[in-house]
């Protein structure tokens, strides 16, 4: 979708981080953009933002979780502002959700936001794109976790010994298989879109700035899910977790500012990209993944039955 100028683009999770950034680039473009988020007071100060710098932007509420809620949105925005032909599925939380330990409500919740909430993004606003028969595209927020989730094997061989229970079992595993799952739906997506005017982008950021993720998913989860929790223990369970998993030998990220990913969003719109990275420091974790997947098949190939 080469032509970005008054086109309508609803962005969920736009009331801070990475969708504000986007929301704020697209109204640069001259779009008119859809800010949506649960939090409707987020979602306005976004919208009154870019109006102040003279763009065009419209707060609606939406909870990515409830089908009926993301219904309600498309419908009010087919009729408000004729449609919609960019959809960027960009909400999503991160709550700890060890594997070791029992915490049912944290992974609900995750995977109702970061996997549900894109599904029901596809399920709605795709079938209108496509019946519309005008151009538009989908951009879904994974993350670089979805591609790479540091396993625990060397040559394809298991790591073991004798350390026991983990002193700090990893506590984000939730977040790694949410968008592992968004990273395959996408590219079945991309498959099942293929040659119709609907384009396809799958976003996989690392590491940014003032994203406020983790204070957000600890100050706003909902009652039904476990209600807030402290955001700086969050903030800790995350630096630990990051510790565990850091190995001296790769390149070291350095964070970024949102403004630059959503650059780097709109040029993968214009040109058609699929994929859309973040660090060039990434290519080494994805290239070891893919040395690890050619020594376990070539274990399957030197199989005798």
């Amino acid at each position: 979708m080469k032509e970005l100028d008054g086109k309508v683009a609803v962005v969920t999770g736009a009331g801070s981080g990475l969708g504000r950034a986007m929301a704020h680039a697209f109204a640069a473009e001259g779009m008119v953009v859809v800010v949506a988020d649960r939090r409707l007071d987020a979602a306005e100060q976004v919208a009154g933002e870019i109006r102040a710098e003279d763009g065009r932007a419209q707060a609606m509420e939406v909870d990515v979780t409830d089908l009926r809620s993301t219904e309600a949105l498309a419908d009010r925005v087919d009729q408000e502002l004729g449609g919609a032909q960019l959809l960027v599925n960009n909400a999503g939380v991160m709550p700890t959700t060890p594997l070791l330990m029992t915490d049912e409500l944290s992974w609900r919740w995750i995977v109702e936001v970061n996997l549900l909430g894109v599904v029901h993004g596809i399920q709605v606003f795709v079938p209108r794109m496509l019946r519309s028969g005008r151009d538009g595209h989908v951009v879904n927020t994974a993350s670089i976790a979805g591609m790479v989730a540091g396993a625990g094997n060397r040559a394809n061989r298991v790591l073991l010994g004798d350390r026991g229970f983990p002193e700090s079992p990893g506590m984000m595993h939730g977040y790694t298989a949410t968008k592992y799952a968004v990273v395959g739906l996408t590219e079945a997506l991309s498959a099942e879109l293929a040659w119709t005017r609907v384009g396809v982008s799958l976003l996989c950021p690392h590491g940014h700035e003032s994203t406020n993720i983790s204070r957000n998913s600890a100050k706003y989860r909902p009652a039904a899910f476990g209600g807030p929790s402290d955001p700086e223990a969050l903030n800790d369970t995350i630096r630990r977790t990051n510790w565990a998993a850091a190995q001296p030998e790769r390149p070291t990220m350095v964070p970024k500012q949102p403004e630059e990913l959503a650059r780097r969003v709109v040029r993968a719109i214009r040109a058609g990209h699929f994929y859309v990275f973040t660090h060039a420091t990434d290519r080494w974790a994805i290239e070891e993944r893919s040395e690890q997947i050619r020594a376990g098949l070539d274990d399957a190939d030197g199989f005798a039955p």
